[in-house]
């Protein structure tokens, strides 16, 4: 590839309009540009495509996301993907593809990242008629279809839209975006290709090329207009989307990392960064000033890894994902790490075979390297589309939440952590509690416990703008946690933070997060105590999805380390149920990620401390093999083969037996007070002479452990559950509790 000199790129974008600088918005480039854009002149969809001129070739070059990002020219024979459908409304983005058989195409496939509402995009083939891209017109590919399909729980989607009109030859491909809902300014078509009936892609491999943002050169690389970009991200007044000319108090920096990092890491275009800055009311010029300074990081920051993507979700899990760069972890492993098939979770989790070993609750199982089948929140939806000073005002900004961040506001702390971790450095970041453990807990808590502005609403029957209001504050808290760690180095001293705490060797993570408050756990809508059935997320599967996965994320990024306290840093049996909560909306089941949760979270437990200390060492609560079989055939593990389900349930049941005996029954930790009740809620034991399926107490219920234990192990023996585990495990619950009646259990 070929490089434009920088001052041929300046001489020709300074004499181009807008339109102009659109034409290049996709693909391709060069003076036989392989994907070419126009903006429709009214709101209207605009149906015809402007042909990139010579005069344009060097504003293609910054306006595409392919290598003529980068400032290059590429063959016309090949089709650099990503392509970038953003800006105005009616934006055109025009392909060209070789397909010997192309009259046989019966659709069009498609991977499409940020597809969030239906009639957002539309395409047209060989000069026909637009197709809208909805729920109704196109079919959901993979797991994707369960979680709500556009505008559901996963950002990026595989798709087929029927189309006619395909030709043997050259077939010319448009795709348009329709129009902002004034969040989006426009998607991504990551993939792309006609298919006949039989569903064989028609268009060879070689005829897509990948983009390389290693190659990208910065619009203006001189030190003035640097500095006017640094300028901008930190002052710049912004509107609220292009639907309005309404301000907003937030600049660039305070719903991003403040040094604009993010942008930097995940490889945001040139394109896409003026197209965003122009959605909220800057100039072309600016725009161009301010992708100047994101792609002057890369010197002082690092050349960000290959999966540092805006469509790849921060933090996916996959195998070998520890071997790489601590700074490229946060890119996770791709969305090519994420299964359509739960099960093949199962895989990773037992190389070998399915072992009472390979889920013993004395080891460590590494998340982070083990995939799951469902997928992350991309990084723009990290991002809080409103920030809590356009949320609150003054609340806000005179709360110690914003004080304690960077000191900002007139709130009434002393302290404020940018600055004692620019202070204190790595010493303050791995101290003992009394230091940044301390410091980070009580800003957690400044939001989770004290913040509570006139107009928050009411729990459980938020309204929407009351949830998007309250979700921007949770989300911009988790962005400066981000920010905090990736400025600070805390992925990496914050295994040392933990060991500080008393983690034990063995349940030390590699890299994580510090602190006990739940930054990821806590955006979970469903922790926010939004309404299910009214979710500011579409639907019930997508206020599940959403809520599953920030659980997953706290799971990734900070599980405890050992040193679990109650319910901090995860409340784990409050997540199973929430894994219940998302296979009931979508229908789809999902043991293996399931079954990796609950033996995390038995390994939490099984720490040493044992069991007199129920807020820190073992217990039934959050430990239980019923979390695992959950009805077996009949539940969580229907579809799945028997034999499979069998082996797992047998094995997670013997080692959490042979946990519970190791411990003598007049150790554990029990309810002796009349005034305690008997709930699924507590870790103790129940008092020592309760029968299952009676009320006792001053709040009773049946819905507690021993009671389930009771009624389930009967059915667990029908669903084929080993008989002598069954034996071992009534004989336990005998023992803790000899009134029970559980020996009838054995047989």
């Amino acid at each position: 590839m070929r490089r434009v000199s920088k001052n041929s790129f300046r001489t020709a974008l300074s004499a181009l309009p807008l339109a102009a600088f659109l034409a290049g918005c996709g693909g391709g480039g060069g003076s036989s540009t392989a994907a070419t854009a126009t903006t429709a002149a009214t709101t209207t969809a605009a149906t015809t495509t402007a042909t990139t001129t010579s005069a344009a070739t060097a504003a293609a070059s910054l306006a595409t996301t392919g290598p003529t990002n980068a400032l290059t020219t590429t063959s016309s024979t090949t089709t650099v993907l990503p392509l970038e459908v953003m800006g105005a409304t009616g934006t055109i983005v025009t392909v060209k593809v070789p397909a010997a058989s192309g009259s046989t195409a019966t659709k069009l496939w498609m991977q499409v990242n940020n597809l969030s509402y239906d009639n957002k995009a539309s395409v047209q083939i060989n000069g026909g008629a637009w197709i809208s891209l909805t729920n109704a017109a196109v079919s959901i590919q993979g797991s994707g279809k369960y979680y709500g399909g556009i505008g559901g729980g996963f950002d990026t989607l595989k798709l087929t839209v029927p189309i006619t009109g395909g030709v043997n030859g050259t077939n010319t491909i448009s795709f348009r975006f329709n129009g902002s809902d004034g969040v989006s300014s426009g998607y991504r078509v990551l993939a792309l290709n006609l298919q006949n009936s039989s569903g064989t892609s028609l268009v060879a491999s070689t005829a897509f090329t990948q983009d390389d943002p290693t190659a990208w050169v910065a619009p203006e690389t001189d030190s003035a207009n640097i500095a006017a970009g640094l300028a901008l991200w930190q002052t710049a007044t912004l509107t609220d989307s292009s639907l309005t000319t309404s301000t907003i108090q937030a600049h660039c920096m305070d719903c991003h990392a403040a040094n604009g990092s993010d942008l930097q890491r995940f490889n945001y275009s040139n394109y896409a960064i003026v197209m965003r800055s122009q959605y909220h009311g800057l100039s072309q010029a600016q725009g161009l000033q301010i992708a100047s300074y994101i792609r002057s990081l890369t010197a002082t920051l690092g050349v960000p890894g290959t999966h540092c993507r805006p469509w790849n979700p921060p933090y996916q899990p996959g195998p070998g994902l520890d071997a790489g760069d601590v700074k490229n972890w946060t890119c996770g492993a791709g969305l090519e790490a994420v299964s359509d098939n739960d099960i093949d979770t199962l895989n990773t989790i037992f190389p070998n075979g399915i072992t009472k070993t390979a889920i013993a609750p004395a080891g460590h199982l590494n998340a982070r390297e083990i995939p799951i089948s469902l997928q992350l929140p991309d990084w723009n939806h990290w991002v809080p589309h409103i920030h809590p000073k356009d949320a609150w005002g003054s609340y806000f900004t005179s709360s110690n939440l914003d004080k304690e961040y960077n000191g900002d506001g007139t709130g009434t702390s002393t302290y404020n952590l940018r600055a004692k971790l620019t202070a204190g450095g790595t010493a303050y970041s791995q101290q003992k509690s009394g230091s940044f453990f301390q410091d980070i807990y009580y800003w957690g808590v400044e939001f989770g416990e004290r913040f509570a502005p006139s107009g928050w609403g009411t729990p459980g029957a938020y309204t929407i703008a009351q949830q998007q209001n309250i979700y921007g504050t949770a989300q911009w808290q988790l962005i400066k946690s981000w920010e905090l760690a990736q400025d600070f180095n805390l992925e990496t001293n914050c295994p040392i933070a933990w060991t500080t705490e008393g983690a034990p060797a063995s349940k030390l993570e590699a890299r994580g997060w510090c602190g006990y408050w739940r930054f990821l756990f806590n955006v979970s809508p469903h922790m926010l105590n939004f309404p299910p059935a009214n979710s500011m997320f579409g639907s019930t599967v997508g206020h599940y999805t959403k809520a599953n996965q920030w659980y997953e994320m706290q799971l990734l990024l900070n599980p405890g380390n050992g040193v679990h306290n109650v319910h901090l840093p995860v409340d784990w049996q409050y997540v199973y149920g929430v894994i219940d909560n998302l296979s009931a909306a979508s229908g789809r089941l999902e043991p293996a990620r399931n079954l990796l949760f609950v033996t995390k979270g038995a390994q939490e437990m099984d720490n040493g401390v044992g069991v007199a200390n129920v807020n820190q060492g073992w217990t039934t609560r959050d430990t239980s093999p019923l979390d695992v079989w959950k009805s077996g055939q009949s539940g969580i593990w229907k579809g799945t083969a028997s034999a499979t389900e069998l082996a797992v349930v047998n094995a997670y049941l013997s080692n959490w037996t042979d946990v519970s005996n190791s411990f003598n029954i007049n150790v554990w930790a029990r309810i002796t007070s009349s005034t305690e009740g008997c709930g699924i809620s507590i870790r103790e034991l129940c008092w020592s002479d309760y029968v299952p399926n009676t009320l006792e107490g001053p709040t009773p219920t049946l819905t507690n452990f021993p009671t389930y234990a009771y009624n389930q192990i009967s059915l667990m023996r029908k669903d084929g559950v080993d008989g002598s585990e069954l034996n071992r495990f009534a004989k336990w619950l005998n023992t803790a509790y000899p009134s029970g009646g559980y020996l009838s259990l054995v047989q």
